[in-house]
């Protein structure tokens, strides 16, 4: 089983395109390099769309609209479709800040029922420190216009001032990151910066030359958590899965290129992906254990290893 998109970037791609539809017309050319995805990808979030009912209209060849009289605002809900916004919003209330406040407008602008009326429910961890709107319209404006940003910056080696020009703000963990090029830095060598580490911030007039959207793509990749975010060489990985393991990496892509296999007779799965970083590994094995085992490569079972030795000997 190969999931190409995991549904966490789906959730956000549908909900920024339902967006952009609300605006006026979308072009799926467009749409598919912003998001770094195939047109193919587009289509089957637009189809989606489609399907659900905010009914879609194809102008000329490639580029869609609402249909007349559809929009957000008035669009009359159907409690499936209710449930599904609710449920969307509670995943956006577990970011907080500014993601939330928007996703809040979004959900306002859709239906004025409550959350009470759903039958579904997101339950998981809330993040304690969620984007603050200042910081998150500044930096998404200097991505915007390719505006440097002056920033005083505590980092595991001390507090320094640094011109950086950003180019994507990630989510992961509960965390933010501004993906970013340090301001001289020779092309393709950037760096991912912790938002809440950001003790102040200040755009500067200077523009940047924006980087090919290639080269952006190449950097975050298949990446499924941030740790594999333009991090080093690509590493194959194997794993056998068995329990409510084996049923959680048939149903979500945790791990970049994931393909999972037939259940054996005994319900486990083998499990192949390709890293770029070990921790994109080692705290789901952590976390599964004793369902989950390391196959291939050895280096990175003796790292679990090590881990696990390390705890117990505290």
């Amino acid at each position: 089983m190969y999931q190409k998109d995991s549904g966490d970037k789906k959730y956000f791609r549908v909900l920024n395109i339902l967006n952009k539809l609300n605006e006026g017309p979308v072009r799926v050319s467009a749409l598919a390099e912003e998001f770094g995805v195939t047109e193919r990808s587009i289509q089957r979030d637009l189809e989606r769309v489609n399907l659900t009912g905010f009914h879609l209209d194809m102008p000329e060849r490639g580029l869609y609209t609402f249909s007349g009289g559809v929009s957000l605002k008035n669009f009359n809900l159907t409690s499936e479709q209710l449930s599904v916004l609710v449920l969307m919003r509670e995943m956006a209330a577990g970011l907080g800040g500014a993601i939330q406040e928007a996703f809040d407008k979004v959900f306002a602008r859709a239906t004025a029922a409550s959350a009470e009326d759903s039958p579904f429910y997101a339950v998981g961890p809330r993040t304690l420190n969620p984007l603050t709107r200042k910081f998150y319209e500044d930096i998404v404006y200097a991505i915007e216009r390719r505006k440097k940003l002056k920033v005083r910056y505590a980092s595991v080696s001390g507090v320094k001032e640094r011109v950086l020009c950003p180019v994507k703000l990630l989510a992961s963990e509960a965390f933010f990151y501004m993906l970013a090029s340090a301001d001289g830095a020779k092309d393709g060598q950037f760096q991912k910066y912790r938002v809440d580490r950001i003790k102040r911030l200040e755009i500067l007039p200077e523009e940047f030359p924006a980087p090919a959207p290639d080269l952006i793509k190449k950097i975050i990749g298949p990446a499924t958590t941030i740790w594999g975010v333009n991090e080093g060489k690509k590493t194959p990985v194997t794993l056998r899965a068995s329990g409510a393991a084996a049923d959680f990496l048939q149903n979500k892509e945790l791990l970049p290129r994931q393909k999972v296999s037939k259940p054996f007779p005994d319900g486990s799965v083998t499990v192949k992906a390709v890293i770029h970083h070990p921790m994109e590994v080692v705290p789901l094995v952590l976390h599964w254990l004793p369902e989950i085992t390391i196959t291939e490569p050895p280096a990175l079972r003796a790292e679990v290893k090590s881990r696990i030795d390390a705890y117990l000997g505290k």
